[in-house]
């Protein structure tokens, strides 16, 4: 992962939150207002280790990312076989998808639905 030509330092979580942010093609800004964060500062403090990120905003951003809090704190993915079988499905017809929009419209139909049960 590149950004004026230096390499992201991913072992530390603000690192995977700005490695994160730059694969999904966003802005310090766009990143705060997904999350409810009004100063794209904030984003900065998180992304250099400045500030604390608490729980709450850990939880949106694994949200926005797609990704697990043990990630984002730890740097551990879970290994593909301890995942749920329809969640390896859901993943993959996601990747599967060509336009950021598709994805986006699956997963607001699976938001839909979860909030239906």
């Amino acid at each position: 992962m590149n950004q004026k030509n230096t390499e992201i330092d991913t072992s530390t979580m603000g690192g995977r939150i700005r490695a994160l942010r730059l694969q999904k093609g966003w802005s310090q800004e766009e990143l705060g207002f997904r999350i409810g964060v009004n100063n794209k500062s904030v984003i900065s403090f998180y992304e250099n280790n400045s500030r604390a990120v608490s729980l709450p905003v850990l939880q949106m951003l694994s949200r926005e990312f797609g990704t697990t809090l043990d990630y984002l704190v730890n740097g551990t993915e879970p290994a593909l076989n301890e995942m749920d079988p329809d969640i390896l499905m859901a993943i993959k017809l996601l990747k599967d998808l060509k336009t950021e929009k598709g994805r986006k419209v699956a997963i607001e139909h699976i938001r839909l639905v979860g909030m239906l049960e």
